[in-house]
């Protein structure tokens, strides 16, 4: 009755434990653990010498902003190139921003991005913000591309049919609303190109941040000044109109050239249809651009012309074509 209380393992030896074994069952490494201590110093260094840095950099940053801090006023902001459009008032205006956001202190980084966010939030002004730094001498360079004037416009109201009573306003090359309205007599004598008829309803909301003139009529007279940039007959274009359209309702270019006859009193306008936008999809159509310079330079150069005898001609065959020679 009593086999229950006898051992399983009665008359078994037990085995010797190996060198170097434990009680509690794997044995022990010395240079396994030499490694371990060596691994967790080096992290420990580590982290000490990262707290270290972070305290002595702090401590540097607040030193050098408490003893060496030099406030930043409108005339310590230079541009590495100069929006030589704007008045001095509106210059001065932006530098005051600017110096505004920046602190005194030598090492304030964060008045340094808080100004070139101001910049980046004006798209109608900068073009490309490559860096806003402060000089040794205590200065504050903006290294900028600003938006220069290409073109000025009249809005054309369509519902009216007449031209849009808020005088003229002034884009870039890209279409960017710089400035306006303002009289035509505040930008005659920068002798921009003049563009009539677009629509009203594409004015740029700024608020919604569109900034620049929306629909395709402001980039059709765009891509001609940019055909005709090097062209000397630009400078004799009194305007571009972007409200004409052919049969297929697609934008129609039409150019205005007045000259003033040998003892005439007053100058003659030539009405000049150019047709199709440089790079519209079916200029194919039409002569190609250069085939166009050619006939318009012709034309321009023409004693009849220069006489005031030909009040409208059509260039978009690239021939020059007088009206009666055209089926209406």
């Amino acid at each position: 009755m009593g086999w229950f209380l006898s051992s399983k393992t009665k008359g078994k030896k037990k085995k010797p434990a190996g060198r170097g074994a434990s009680a509690y069952g794997g044995g022990w490494d010395p240079q396994r653990t030499l490694l371990g201590v060596k691994f967790a110093g080096a992290a420990g260094a580590l982290v000490l010498s990262a707290c270290g840095w972070v305290w002595l950099e702090g401590g540097l940053v607040n030193y050098a902003n408490a003893h060496h801090a030099w406030p930043v006023g409108p005339d310590d902001v230079t541009f590495s190139e100069t929006p030589d459009w704007l008045t001095p008032a509106e210059l001065n205006q932006m530098r005051t921003e600017l110096a505004g956001l920046i602190g005194p202190g030598p090492m304030d980084d964060e008045g340094l991005r808080a100004a070139a966010r101001w910049l980046q939030d004006r798209p109608n002004l900068v073009k490309e913000l490559r860096q806003v730094r402060r000089t040794p001498q205590g200065t504050v360079e903006v290294d900028a591309d600003f938006r220069r004037p290409a073109a000025t416009l009249r809005m054309f109201d369509r519902g009216a049919w007449q031209d849009a009573q808020d005088g003229f306003h002034v884009i870039d090359a890209d279409g960017y609303h710089l400035y306006g309205p303002v009289h035509f007599a505040d930008v005659d004598y920068q002798g921009l190109p003049l563009i009539l008829g677009v629509d009203s309803s594409y004015r740029p909301r700024d608020e919604q941040g569109e900034f620049h003139f929306q629909g395709n009529e402001v980039p059709a007279a765009l891509a001609l000044i940019a055909a005709l940039e090097d062209e000397p007959v630009l400078g004799m274009i009194e305007s571009i109109s972007v409200n004409s359209r052919d049969a297929k309702q697609r934008i129609r270019l039409v150019l205005t050239v007045s000259v003033l006859p040998n003892g005439a009193a007053e100058p003659v306008s030539c009405k000049i249809v150019w047709g199709l936008p440089p790079g519209h999809p079916d200029a194919v159509i039409e002569a190609p651009v250069e085939e166009k310079i050619k006939a318009l330079n012709a034309l321009v150069s023409s004693d009849l012309f220069r006489m005031g005898h030909r009040p409208e001609a059509w260039i978009n065959t690239g021939k020059v074509i007088f009206p009666q020679a055209i089926a209406p």
